[in-house]
């Protein structure tokens, strides 16, 4: 997989402008990259491709969670509680028809595998508790940027998504006991030497879109093209009496 440092040096590559510019900084380029890599992604998943990949989606592998009322993230008073992540998520991207879920799970330590969740709406999930019989699910569903199950027990959770922006260490690496250790090189490395997740058949076109944006943002060249397909831009030449 590439980083994001490699598919920035593969921008400037394509064309000698890029290259040489020194005010077009890697980050600039990098923003560029995500930015399209986002738009032909969220593409493909709406026509439901790409779900399955285990390349594509970031996985918090323990997402600390806290036991707050549910009248916090609705006007459904009740004494029912539900489980909230301690910290807000970083924006996660969203198609036609949900979030860029692939799945929230419970955390079993022996085994390292836990169940799926099952995504709903807050307010579908009211008319449920509201129900004589509730059906014993674990639900999840995203209300101003924090996570909610409706599991107050739940401590932790795993969560794999499609996020658009930089996951914080807090959130990433928390320290917490559900068994993980990190290094000081996963704490201190510089995101533009992170892998990146771009599926192989759309790299050549996240590069090849980022290129055309760049030089068109940066170097406005204008031309004046004929019926033909032919430069029409005359050389400067001096006037003739």
């Amino acid at each position: 997989m590439s980083t994001l440092r490699k598919l920035v040096s593969d921008v400037r590559s394509m064309h000698k402008l890029l290259s040489t510019d020194s005010l077009i900084t890697d980050r600039a380029i990098a923003s560029e990259v995500k930015n399209n890599s986002l738009l032909l992604i969220k593409r493909e998943t709406n026509l439901r491709k790409l779900w399955a990949t285990d390349t594509l989606f970031t996985t918090i592998p323990c997402l600390e969670m806290v036991e707050v009322p549910i009248s916090e993230c609705c006007d459904f008073v009740d004494p029912c509680n539900v489980a909230r992540s301690r910290y807000k998520l970083p924006r996660i991207s969203e198609g036609n028809y949900q979030y860029l879920i692939q799945g929230v799970y419970s955390i079993n330590a022996l085994s390292g595998r836990g169940t799926k969740f099952k995504e709903i709406t807050v307010n579908r999930y009211v008319n449920l508790i509201k129900l004589p019989i509730i059906k014993r699910e674990t639900y999840y569903w995203i209300m101003n940027g924090y996570l909610y199950v409706s599991n107050p027990l739940l401590q932790t959770i795993r969560i794999s998504a499609l996020f658009e922006e930089e996951i914080p260490n807090e959130i990433m690496f928390p320290e917490c006991d559900c068994g993980k250790q990190y290094t000081n090189e996963e704490w201190c490395k510089n995101p533009l030497d992170k892998p990146y997740a771009v599926p192989g058949y759309l790299e050549k076109q996240v590069l090849e879109l980022t290129s055309q944006k760049l030089l068109a943002s940066y170097f406005r060249i204008k031309t004046d093209m004929t019926q033909d397909g032919v430069d029409g831009q005359a050389p400067n030449a001096k006037p003739t009496n």
